[in-house]
């Protein structure tokens, strides 16, 4: 039986968990999540994803497929870390209430220059 606290589950995980308004702004994240990108909760938390997202077009792609309806699976994104580009792989999902986007269901890690390359390839063939 599941006896944890889900919200001490969810933000002690050791993978990135995040969530994004419909409107772009950082809505959540948990511990792992500010770990890999060096930020604080009042550094991250509150700001609009595009403060973070070194390529926009990515960034512009993922919320139109999101705003579909659609998943993400493994797309891979470069993000500003407080003290370096970081490589992730992105799995992302929306939360909608009535057919309304509310917010996103982010789960990152944070991968090697080449893995991303890889991820990177495989998406645009």
């Amino acid at each position: 039986m599941f006896t944890e606290n889900p919200e001490d589950f969810i933000y002690e995980s050791s993978i990135c968990i995040y969530s994004i308004s419909a409107e772009g702004i950082i809505i959540y994240a948990n511990k792992c999540t500010l770990e890999v990108l060096g930020y604080s909760k009042e550094e991250y938390v509150g700001h609009h994803a595009a403060e973070f997202q070194l390529d926009t077009e990515c960034l512009n792609e993922m919320m139109a497929r999101l705003n579909r309806s659609e998943n993400l699976h493994n797309y891979p994104a470069r993000i500003q870390g407080k003290n370096e580009a970081k490589y992730m792989i992105y799995n992302s999902s929306v939360y909608e209430e009535n057919g309304e986007f509310k917010h996103t269901r982010c789960y990152g890690t944070e991968v090697l220059k080449p893995i991303y390359d890889a991820f990177l390839k495989h998406l645009k063939d």
